[in-house]
């Protein structure tokens, strides 16, 4: 949310259709009625958060005293112990439908993530095709594929998409 808002993807206003993010939301302005704009932000995700963390502890510690499984493999037998409890679970599914949505679906997200997966693959074929431009022991492994793998992994984001202008000549970022 936080991230979605900063990059201007999502607003606050688009947050109404979110009743987890109100019933925090509200709960913050009724404690500091002065708070907004990042503050009020920043304080009602800390709320959201904190409360589906507890929300997760009471509901498994009441499924343990249900279930009382006395070992790892009686656990096993039982339906699922670490779990929201059932408002819990539709409040956070609502949250991700309106997240997947509004942001991890929108058009500029997509956009980059089309442009990430270029860069990386590029990135991998170049390697393999010149070893030579990756460190020495990256180089000399016997699995070249493995090790471009591995080298690619270790990179930063900056590093990568500088790495890939350096290799293909290409500007994506």
């Amino acid at each position: 949310i936080d991230d979605g808002v900063r990059s201007g993807l999502i607003t606050m206003e688009q947050l109404e259709a979110v009743p987890l993010f109100v019933r925090f939301r509200d709960e913050t302005l009724a404690e500091f009625p002065q708070l907004q704009g990042r503050r009020l932000l920043f304080d009602t995700i800390r709320r959201m958060l904190s409360q589906q963390v507890y929300d997760v502890i009471g509901a498994t510690q009441a499924l343990l005293a249900a279930h009382r499984p006395g070992s790892a493999d009686e656990a096993r037998l039982c339906p699922p112990l670490v779990r929201f409890s059932a408002t819990m679970r539709e409040d956070s599914t609502a949250l991700k439908r309106f997240l997947f949505k509004e942001l991890y679906r929108h058009p500029q997200v997509n956009e980059t993530t089309a442009k990430a997966k270029q860069v990386l693959s590029e990135l991998f074929a170049a390697y393999v095709a010149q070893p030579s431009a990756m460190p020495y022991d990256f180089a000399q492994r016997e699995d070249l594929q493995r090790a471009v793998a591995d080298y690619i992994a270790g990179m930063t984001d900056r590093f990568a998409v500088r790495e890939h202008e350096r290799l293909t000549g290409k500007t994506l970022f």
